[in-house]
């Protein structure tokens, strides 16, 4: 092979290492087809579940759940439509299935777009994750429920009670690539908010989880100096001292623990 093949067949690789890598390859159509697909597979689950789940529930309460749906398709009134939607959320969950009662209270979020709908959409996806015993289906539950959970922190980012929610999502159901990131994220917001007593109290659970008992008392101890009131962390501590054999303080917690 001479220099000047050579140069030629060099110049065509190179012409199509650009074209192949340099562009993209797909057309608009194909990039709409492909990301439409991809959320049909969502959407299809969905589907999926509540086929299964309608053929597992008494028929009065299918036939009812059949008209409500027909009636979205119908309703052009946010308002009206939101009601409906937390219906058929509401008779999901009764009927054991949260991750369908999850699915319905996302779409009332949608509409309504505040931090409550928001938080109660999180909070019900994370409630089907833990239930989930399909890996696939508690991943699901788990991606909504923390896309939910940040659009409610988006919409007040004052708010350390979302923050919280957010966080003890990554706590119930860790990133695979951040195990401690909801931890973290505790200890952050703790810092910010000193005196907020719900993330004293979830820092002490986890304490506790790990058996971190002299850190998870004062946690407590500082939970109370907030807010004297506080039953759940009575109840917590009366449980410490009982473990140790601490008999005379577990006494005065457990009587100031059912106090209601």
């Amino acid at each position: 092979m001479n220099r000047q093949q050579t140069l030629t067949i060099t110049v065509f690789m190179l012409i199509f290492v650009i074209l192949f890598f340099g562009f993209d390859t797909k057309n608009n159509k194909q990039k709409a087809l492909e990301k439409s697909r991809a959320q049909n597979l969502e959407l299809i689950s969905i589907e999926r579940l509540k086929n299964e789940a309608v053929l597992n529930i008494p028929r009065g309460i299918a036939v009812k759940l059949g008209q409500l749906e027909e009636e979205t398709s119908l309703i052009s009134v946010d308002t009206e439509l939101v009601d409906i939607y937390k219906e058929i959320s509401n008779i999901w969950n009764n009927q054991g299935h949260p991750l369908i009662s999850a699915h319905y209270a996302e779409r009332s979020a949608q509409i309504i777009n505040d931090e409550a709908s928001w938080t109660k959409a999180g909070i019900t996806f994370f409630l089907a994750a833990q239930r989930q015993e399909e890996e696939k289906e508690r991943k699901y539950s788990a991606k909504r429920g923390r896309a939910a959970l940040e659009n409610a922190v988006s919409l007040n980012p004052l708010s350390p009670d979302s923050k919280i929610n957010l966080a003890m999502s990554y706590v119930d159901v860790p990133s695979e690539t951040e195990p401690m990131k909801g931890i973290l994220m505790l200890l952050d917001i703790n810092r910010e908010y000193p005196e907020n007593t719900k993330v004293l109290l979830q820092l002490a659970k986890l304490a506790l989880r790990t058996n971190q008992v002299s850190k998870a008392e004062q946690r407590l101890l500082n939970a109370l100096e907030i807010n004297p009131e506080l039953i759940e962390a009575h109840c917590l501590l009366y449980e410490i001292y009982r473990e140790a054999n601490r008999n005379k303080e577990a006494e005065e917690r457990r009587i100031l623990c059912e106090i209601q």
